[in-house]
């Protein structure tokens, strides 16, 4: 049974048609791979700024973090300030020098510069599975939106929901992800910020909803407490500092952009930004908390909306839910596609491909990650739980040396062995699983933690090893 009226489905209708008619018009407009992979690198500072807004406040974002305050409270905000000091630091001291570096489509492409084909190819295989996972999220979040108010059952809201994902990155490629996302971010927050307000006026202000949430749980109100130990709370601040930093999707951006300084401002300004959609998820979660005792979390907020707004704003607070979703997924799914083209299916399958076979190529991928994505949903059904699974294997493998080959020296100097990039890269990762899956994070000790000083370690001392080949590095 639909649960919202027909204006409201009407509003959602339009919003998808809306973003399948970008994907078509920007399809007009590629005709290489460059175009497909990274938009031409003519984009200006407002598109970039959306672009970047609209990846970062995707499914779990949204969806997933306000489970995440209706189940544990407050506490969650220091956590997430992480994403805000990662954005940050990588807008100054990051991102621009990767905007600096000539010919960047990929992950792939800086690993081999600094780390050659064996860098190369295990980050774009390691990044390839975990974007797969990563849109996994975006699957089951669309899924929870559509759910209670479409009325069907939600594998079958999930396939749509990719479906119409998957048609306009397929179509446009980054393109179309850029201008969608545009649109995507303009209704997000509008959306989202109306649904807080209504909700904030509707409890009778932000004094009173606190007052009733430690009447049912003062934990609820604390930064630390109950099952928030130091260990754990480090481990969920590291996950959000670091699980998405330098992520495949964000690098494309950066390379995307005109300049190196709009590439710098835009995602700085964003993170800034981040603070107040924090703000904003946070007080939802805590409205939800008193309003739905006993609820999934994971349906929390889809519930609020309908339950608590006027018919009209439901639908574009829901196209603002899907927005958020949709732009993160389609990103995901852009990067991931273009990472198998130029990193694996280039080097190890067709490395004499024209430019119009590698286009047809990520196309093609576009929909096996798109399927992929939908299976790992099946798998772990909490959009939270998935998403911070799939940042704790991200910073202990491939973001260390990125990172250190990023910083160390010029933006085009290469100061790391070529040789400890893939060893650094694979060790963190085993030792990370094995620490988390099998030993259960003996003494309390966070994996991610285990993880990242094994990759330091192991690349230390590679490193030093071998130093003396840096001067050959040029592969």
């Amino acid at each position: 049974m639909m649960l919202i009226s027909t204006f409201d489905l009407l509003l959602l209708i339009i919003y998808f048609l809306v973003v399948l008619w970008i994907g078509y018009y920007t399809m007009k407009k590629i005709s290489t791979f460059s175009d497909y992979s990274v938009a031409g690198r003519t984009m200006p500072f407002a598109l970039i700024f959306a672009t970047i807004g609209a990846t970062l406040a995707g499914g779990g974002a949204t969806v997933g973090r306000v489970s995440f305050v209706y189940d544990t409270g407050i506490v969650v905000f220091l956590a997430l300030l992480g994403v805000v000091i990662s954005q940050v630091l990588i807008g100054f001291f990051i991102a621009p020098r990767i905007r600096k570096m000539k010919d960047v489509h990929t992950i792939g492409d800086i690993m081999e510069f600094y780390f050659g084909r064996s860098g190369q190819l295990v980050s774009s295989i390691f990044s390839f599975l975990f974007m797969i996972g990563i849109f996994g999220v975006q699957v089951l979040a669309l899924g929870r939106i559509l759910e209670p108010i479409i009325g069907l059952p939600f594998l079958t809201l999930t396939i749509i929901g990719a479906v119409v994902t998957i048609a306009y990155t397929w179509a446009g490629g980054m393109l179309a992800v850029v201008y969608t996302d545009a649109v995507q971010f303009i209704l997000l927050v509008s959306g989202i910020a109306t649904a807080t307000i209504i909700g904030v006026n509707n409890m009778g202000g932000m004094t009173e909803i606190i007052d009733k949430v430690a009447a049912i749980d003062t934990d609820h109100l604390v930064f630390f407490g109950g099952p928030w130990t130091i260990g754990v709370f480090i481990s969920t601040f590291l996950s959000f500092l670091l699980g998405e930093a330098l992520a495949p999707h964000y690098i494309q951006r950066y390379a995307a952009s005109k300049s190196s300084s709009i590439t710098k401002w835009s995602t700085v300004s964003f993170a800034v930004m981040y603070i107040f959609l924090t703000i904003v998820i946070m007080v939802i979660g805590l409205i939800g908390f008193v309003v739905f005792p006993s609820m999934e979390g994971d349906m929390v907020f889809v519930n609020f909306v309908i339950e608590y707004l006027p018919i009209g704003v439901i639908g574009l607070v829901f196209g603002a839910l899907l927005a958020a979703v949709m732009s993160t997924g389609s990103s995901i799914l852009n990067a991931a596609a273009v990472i198998f083209t130029k990193d694996i299916y280039r080097v190890l399958i067709n490395k004499n491909a024209s430019d119009k076979r590698m286009l047809q190529w990520t196309q093609y991928t576009t929909l096996i990650v798109g399927i992929g994505g939908v299976i790992v949903s099946l798998f772990i059904p909490n959009v939270m739980e998935l998403m911070l699974y799939a940042f704790q294997l991200w910073a202990p493998s491939i973001l260390p040396p990125l990172a250190i080959a990023l910083l160390w020296g010029g933006p085009l100097e290469r100061k790391v062995s070529p040789y400890a990039g893939a060893p650094a890269i694979i060790s963190g990762l085993i030792i990370t699983i094995v620490w988390l899956n099998f030993l259960g994070e003996p003494f309390g000790i966070p994996a991610i933690i285990v993880g990242i000083l094994t990759n330091l370690i192991v690349f230390g001392i590679i490193h030093m090893k071998t130093s003396n080949k840096i001067s050959n590095t040029i592969i």
